[in-house]
């Protein structure tokens, strides 16, 4: 039988300066064995695009690498790109959903889409999808990686990072040869919009899906995604340059039970700026990002001062950290700079067990470290019981609670001073030299409300870890505007 291969379409348009969401649709009148999308474009600052099949599921992605780009999707996983999900290329109207941020008057795109059958596709210009399927017609179906033999402990991870499905320079399998290199337990791949639908599995490394929901007014994490997000409507609106759309795909995130976490809040220019986003419906803060990009180092100090007016205002968020891998890991932002690598900073997370559940279920508990290399071994007593950070402290209303802090170090390289903070302020500080412990103690009575967390910075100030909070007497927090608490900044 003669093959046929079928340039059916071509979509081109000028776009006007700011960001746009056009829609188009291609039509075949029988089932093919693959779909082939050439995408090329001028001017634009960002495109992404999402091709749906004629049941409305998502089944190929890109982001724009600046250069002309041809993607796949076939039955079999080995002829689908990156970020495709394989199947029957059924019969109907199949949808390109793109979304395009312009910045000049004359700035443009070109979609030219074919499809075939028994006949071979040309090659695909980005990574082939490899590994255990994470998405599949069927919905979900990442594999569930459980560590049963490694008990209660600190494990250590990364939560922000990026591969070549989206902008980043590594291809899934560099990034898990570079993440076990920096001795990582775990890692969540968080791809601006995508979601990976394949990932190389290792028996040494937890790796979880995520998303980064990226719009022109801030970013943030989904940490653990389960399920597409409704990042703009049907009738063409993008939702995600809404504040209210925001503050409902951060509710649609959470339903899934994920973890949503504000990215850099405070790094130019990708700060957040919608100014009506409900706090509350995040569970952490991401505090410190990438620490070898210019202006992270700053971003991390206001980043600081907003963790604890939320914490003020009884909205208790985790603090994380996430390296932002974009780069190889040899390579720097600035010339001659150190290099920008997965695990810097790493968070370390007290799981019962290394495993999804127990990893996100940690986080939304508070018990995180965020180091970029000293490993902090705190252990806290309170009357009497050992806890965690992110625990509660029982307070007896007829005596005083003795709290005993402890923290052993382990990696030091230079002289430094641990510094352990009440409500924000400086209570104890201790100068650090060698592994320790240091211990600071103290007596916790009354019903006030209260939180303690440490840092652990150089002599000369430079931030080298944090640890979450311990409290007692929580008062609740109905709402809480990122631009309330701005303001009080």
């Amino acid at each position: 039988m003669k093959g046929t291969a079928i340039c059916t379409e071509v979509r081109e348009a000028s776009l006007l300066p700011g960001p746009s969401l056009l829609t188009y649709s291609f039509s075949m009148k029988e089932p093919m064995d693959w779909i082939s999308l050439v995408i090329t474009y001028e001017k634009l600052d960002w495109i992404q695009i999402f091709v749906k099949d004629p049941d409305g599921f998502i089944r190929m992605q890109y982001t724009g690498k600046k250069r002309a780009e041809r993607i796949l999707l076939g039955r079999l996983q080995e002829n689908c790109s990156i970020g495709s999900v394989p199947g029957d290329v059924g019969a109907g109207t199949w949808k390109a959903d793109v979304i395009a941020y312009a910045r000049d008057e004359d700035s443009m795109f070109k979609l030219e889409w074919m499809h075939g059958k028994d006949v071979s596709a040309e090659s695909s210009t980005v990574p082939i999808a490899i590994g255990t399927p994470w998405v599949t017609l069927d919905g979900d179906d990442r594999y569930k990686q459980e560590r049963p033999n490694c008990g209660a402990r600190w494990y250590k991870g990364d939560f922000h990072m990026h591969t070549s499905l989206s902008d980043g320079k590594q291809s899934p399998e560099q990034l898990m040869e570079s993440s076990l290199r920096q001795q990582l337990n775990f890692i969540v791949v968080t791809e601006h919009n995508h979601r990976h639908t394949t990932w190389p599995s290792h028996d040494r490394l937890l790796a979880l899906p995520g998303m980064e929901v990226t719009a022109f007014q801030g970013h943030w994490n989904v940490l653990g995604i389960t399920d597409w997000l409704p990042l703009y409507d049907e009738d063409g609106t993008l939702t995600m340059e809404d504040a209210e759309g925001m503050n409902r795909i951060i509710a649609a995130a959470r339903e899934q039970g994920a973890v949503c976490s504000l990215n850099h809040p405070y790094l130019a220019p990708w700060d957040w700026r919608f100014g009506r986003t409900e706090l509350s419906l995040f569970h952490a803060i991401e505090i410190w990002n990438d620490p070898t990009y210019e202006g992270n180092a700053e971003a991390a100090e206001r980043a600081l001062m907003l963790w604890d007016a939320c914490w003020a205002r009884g909205l208790r968020l985790a603090g994380i950290g996430g390296s932002d891998t974009h780069l190889l890991p040899h390579e720097s932002y600035m010339e001659g700079g150190p290099p920008s690598m997965a695990g810097d900073p790493a968070t370390y997370v007290y799981c019962d067990e290394l495993s999804e559940v127990q990893l996100l279920d940690a986080v939304k508990k508070g018990r995180c470290i965020v180091t970029r290399g000293p490993q902090l071994e705190p252990c806290i007593y309170s009357g009497g019981r050992q806890i965690l950070p992110g625990d509660q402290v029982s307070m007896d209303a007829q005596a005083a609670v003795p709290i005993r802090y402890s923290i052993a170090i382990k990696g030091i390289k230079e002289k430094g001073k641990l510094i352990w903070l009440l409500n924000g302020l400086p209570v104890f500080e201790a100068i650090v030299n060698e592994d320790g412990p240091y211990v600071y103690e103290t007596e916790w009575t009354g019903e006030a409300y209260r939180w303690l967390r440490v840092e652990h910075r150089s002599e000369y100030g430079t931030l080298l870890a944090f640890i979450n909070p311990i409290y007692a007497n929580p008062i609740g927090c109905a709402s809480l505007t990122w631009e309330e608490v701005n303001a009080e900044l």
